[in-house]
């Protein structure tokens, strides 16, 4: 069903048949998201660092922030990481639902796979685009040098000084560095799912 038509039947699907699953769900990507996420901060502060010109190299910036912040540096923007990241999958797998139905339904039929890619990227970028706010806020975080900064301080100081534009920063550049890989992992979904059905309709007809 499209989401309009989710709408429509909610009185007929009720409040716990509409959020039936979603507690394996949470957890789920929650806890890959979490992990992912927790090997990937370290690498990814030192690299915001290396970009600002903060540091000349690798070991300049492990050894500086080490001995500015301890452990604790290294995690630098984790909050607003996950803040990225979750919603980031949640909307890239939700445009690229409702965009696909649109296409199918203009066209009649199902998506080919060069079809399947755009719609992919189309909707993995506009994920990109929606969730920079936190990308922003992450890298200036990240960035920081001294203290400890808050989101909310960021947030605070980004909107005071350079605008609600200020929060999007950046949005065009992510939109294309992050539709190539909504294309290529939405693509990979659709494939999958072609050949578990596949593989589904082998095990009916052996059973008939």
């Amino acid at each position: 069903m499209s989401f309009p038509e989710i709408i429509s039947k909610l009185p007929e699907i009720g409040r716990r048949g509409l959020y039936r699953g979603s507690i394996p769900a949470i957890l789920g990507q929650f806890s890959s998201t979490f992990l992912g996420t927790a090997v990937r901060i370290p690498c990814e502060v030192l690299k915001q660092r290396l970009q600002a010109g903060l540091f000349d190299n690798v070991g300049q910036a492990f050894v500086a922030t080490w001995e500015q912040d301890g452990l604790r540096g290294f995690f630098r923007g984790t909050g607003a990481t996950l803040c990225r990241e979750v919603p980031f999958y949640v909307a890239g797998m939700g445009l690229y639902a409702e965009s696909k139905k649109v296409v199918e339904r203009l066209l009649e039929r199902e998506l080919g796979p060069l079809e399947t890619i755009a719609v992919g990227a189309l909707s993995g970028g506009l994920a990109a685009v929606v969730t920079t706010p936190f990308d922003v806020m992450k890298t200036r975080m990240m960035t920081a040098q001294g203290r400890s900064v808050s989101m909310s301080l960021i947030a605070f100081s980004i909107l005071k000084h350079e605008g609600p534009l200020g929060l999007f920063k950046g949005a065009v550049p992510r939109f294309f560095w992050i539709a190539p890989l909504g294309a290529m992992n939405f693509a990979g979904y659709e494939l999958a799912k072609k050949a578990m059905n596949k593989n589904e309709e082998g095990k009916a007809g052996g059973s008939d």
